[in-house]
């Protein structure tokens, strides 16, 4: 096979693993808003003030419970804390969980509740407010039903049992609008079919909190991200397929521009790749086995494989990259020839699964329900 055979190919498979992380959302594709949430002012355990405005730019997730509850609140909490272990490394995902029963459900008691569900304050809040309040945000706000049932002639309410209220989960995007409602909890009246439809969705619920924490508008997409990274070592792969097409058909100077355009998109890539995992993420990695936990064996060693040979060449390829362009420089194209034919395959191989890397890590788990 000729050098320009393979440069079409490799063209031909970047431009389709670039279009499919655009195309394929990684789960099922979220639906027209809801609707806002609207306004309100509860506290936290702590006393700290929670607005829709303190919560803007952050994804989150709203229950409703309280802690004397014995019908489904025990599981609606634990719903939660599920996402909270399967979503440990997303920074910008908030879990709420408000009161239905606030005269009664004192910060202590509420503090007490969310540390037998090993809940993190920092990333899941137990909110409490007016109960008038709270009543009116679930039915006119969130949409939902609740009421409390008080005794009357001949009824008796059984205690834990006292307030009618939500069995969902609502996801609600960075900008205050509502994007779906889940089941909390099985329908009981389903029995084991029950069971696997609401574990279905839970993935779905995981999958869709992924979407919209990729979600970007404006400058936004400037900022360092895994978005930003595997976007620019797929320019960067583009650059270098068609600095070859344009070498072999010989348009030098055009050549060189691409090329230094592919240089370029490394170096930006590489300043991105480090602010984002030392900065922004503090230094904490991100596991394949955490963001796809049911996907098989195979699958993870070969991530496992393609991230070792990515990293590896790429460290590798860094200065071999400079050295071509150096001697283009210079002019010394005997040696620029000699050494471009070695470098160039592996820095493509770099740009390429640069871009597989991060389909697998973010987009994949979701779209084959492993996450």
């Amino acid at each position: 096979m000729t050098s320009r055979a393979i440069a079409t190919l490799a063209l031909c498979a970047l431009l389709a693993l670039v279009g499919g992380c655009r195309l394929w959302d990684g789960g099922e594709p979220l639906g027209e808003p809801f609707g806002q949430v609207g306004s309100f002012s509860v506290q936290d355990t702590t006393g700290e003030t929670w607005t829709p405005e303190k919560l803007k730019g952050k994804v989150w997730v709203a229950s409703f419970l309280f802690t004397r509850c014995l019908g489904g609140c025990p599981q609606i909490t634990a719903s939660m804390e599920e996402i909270q272990k399967r979503t440990k490394d997303r920074k910008d995902l908030l879990l709420v969980s408000f009161t239905v029963d606030p005269a009664r459900d004192n910060p202590n008691e509420l503090k007490q509740f969310a540390d037998k569900f090993h809940a993190d304050p920092a990333r899941w809040k137990f909110l409490l407010g007016q109960e008038d309040s709270i009543h009116k945000m679930i039915r006119e706000q969130f949409k939902l039903g609740i009421q409390r049932n008080n005794p009357g002639e001949g009824r008796e309410v059984k205690p834990g049992f006292e307030i009618d209220h939500p069995l969902k989960l609502v996801l609600v995007d960075k900008n205050g609008a509502i994007r779906g409602y889940f089941p909390g909890l099985p329908h009981e009246a389903e029995g084991p079919e029950g069971e696997k439809e609401q574990a279905k969705a839970m993935q779905k619920l995981r999958a869709q909190i992924d979407m919209l924490l990729r979600e970007k508008k404006g400058t936004e997409w400037l900022v360092p991200s895994a978005e930003a990274n595997a976007f620019l070592n797929g320019l960067a792969g583009i650059f270098l397929v068609g600095g070859l097409a344009l070498i072999f058909t010989g348009h030098r100077k055009a050549h060189t521009a691409a090329m230094l355009c592919a240089v370029l998109c490394s170096a930006v890539f590489l300043g991105y790749y480090l602010t984002y995992h030392l900065v922004i993420k503090s230094g904490l990695s991100t596991s394949f086995t955490d963001r796809a936990p049911l996907a098989p064996d195979w699958v993870r060693y070969s991530y496992l494989t393609i991230l070792l040979t990515h990293t590896v060449l790429a460290i590798i390829i860094t200065p071999l990259a400079l050295r071509l362009v150096w001697l283009g420089f210079k002019e010394d194209f005997t040696k620029h020839k000699r050494l471009a034919r070695w470098v160039y395959p592996y820095w493509l191989y770099v740009a390429i699964t640069g871009v597989v890397v991060y389909w697998m890590l973010y987009r994949l788990p979701g779209a084959a329900e492993w996450n």
